[in-house]
């Protein structure tokens, strides 16, 4: 199960990474601030309860919220939204999400959520999670907690999901919240994964397990679109004509009239996750693959305006392209609110080299939505 993106996104968002070390920090006087708005992508409508569903918009899917959850509006890319309460007044968040053929591989989406909960990333199914009979087929169901406290008031975090390959899709079932409300809705949550079922006259669960890490290349995802995005332009950037799929566009000056590109994309979900990401844009600069314990270890974090990025600088080892040139990457990969944002800057290596440090204050003036 992993989301293989068309070339074109990869290309997109072409990914690299530098020690935050590296990168200084300060933002010249003569900056211009920005606001780009991002125009709104088309809200589906909220879904209503599995009864009252409307066959010509409903997914083929249909499920049954357990008595006590809010159902909420659909947004963005939920097909399904609900909202669980604990007496305290602690919540947690349900949410059901689908996205084309194996939607980044059960491992990779596993790992996501691991890393949400600061887990480091397992390497063997068996360590994800265990199957569970749904609908007479196999749904996978992850329980994680995290080792140390992640909520405002100072206790653990927890996620329950269900990942479920089905006729060409992949439904992702994610609870997520204080350990404890969360590890009291345990129960519930398995119920509603029990209850979803095919809608009447749709067609016939197809036998794919979706297992597969080399899947299929889904048909291109539609870039992610919502609320303004904000930033602080460095001195000498220009902005670009933005493409289909980017949400900015500026070119970076740099020595001998050669210049950096650079970009900011949003997908959504997973968008293929971490290592698959970069291990295309390592190729494209000529370099080998690598594993999660080598891009753990070459990757940094980059913190600002409450964001986490993980950076990574990729450069060729020899010249290539035409005319022959060392290339670079340095770029930042963000996961937040249900969407991957891409920051990339990529050209011959002088050039992304002068703009290294004002490419990491472009990531420290970003208020992402």
């Amino acid at each position: 199960m992993n989301l293989a993106i068309f070339d074109r996104l990869f290309f997109v968002r072409q990914i690299s990474g530098a020690a935050a070390l590296l990168f200084l920090a300060g933002c010249n006087d003569d900056s211009k601030i920005t606001v780009y708005r991002i125009p709104k992508e088309t809200q589906p409508a909220t879904t209503p309860p599995p009864a009252m569903m409307d066959a010509d918009s409903a997914p083929a899917v249909h499920w049954t919220a357990p008595a006590g959850w809010e159902e909420r509006p659909a947004t963005g890319f939920r097909k399904g939204s609900f909202l669980a309460r604990g007496a305290d007044g602690t919540q947690a968040d349900i949410s059901v999400i689908s996205f084309p053929e194996h939607a980044g591989g059960l491992l990779a989406n596993v790992n996501r959520w691991r890393d949400q909960l600061k887990l480091a990333p397992v390497t063997r199914e068996a360590e994800a999670g265990k199957p569970m009979p749904v609908a007479g087929r196999e749904m996978f169901f992850i329980d994680l907690v995290s080792a140390q406290p992640l909520q405002p008031d100072g206790s653990k975090s927890r996620i329950v999901g269900g990942i479920f390959p089905l006729n060409g899709e992949t439904w992702f079932f994610k609870m997520t919240g204080p350990d404890q409300l969360v590890e009291a809705q345990r129960d519930a949550f398995q119920q509603f994964l029990a209850s979803v079922h095919l809608a009447e006259g749709a067609p016939p669960m197809t036998a794919d397990s979706g297992a597969s890490t080399n899947a299929p290349t889904p048909p291109p995802i539609e870039p992610a679109r919502g609320a303004p995005l904000k930033y602080t332009l460095p001195p000498g950037w220009r902005e670009k004509p933005l493409t289909s799929m980017r949400l900015a566009s500026f070119s970076a000056p740099g020595p001998d009239g050669k210049s950096a590109d650079v970009s900011v994309v949003a997908l959504p979900g997973m968008a293929g996750g971490d290592l698959a990401n970069v291990n295309r844009w390592r190729d494209q600069v000529k370099l080998g693959p690598i594993d999660e314990n080598a891009l753990q270890q070459e990757a940094k974090h980059l913190k600002a305006n409450g964001h986490d990025y993980l950076v990574v600088d990729l450069a060729s080892a020899a010249p290539i392209g035409e005319p022959p040139a060392k290339q670079r990457i340095i770029a930042a990969i963000l996961d937040e609110n249900e969407r991957s944002w891409f920051i990339k800057m990529t050209g011959q290596e002088a050039a992304v080299a002068a703009q290294k440090n004002a490419f990491a204050d472009f990531l420290r003036s970003l208020n992402i939505p």
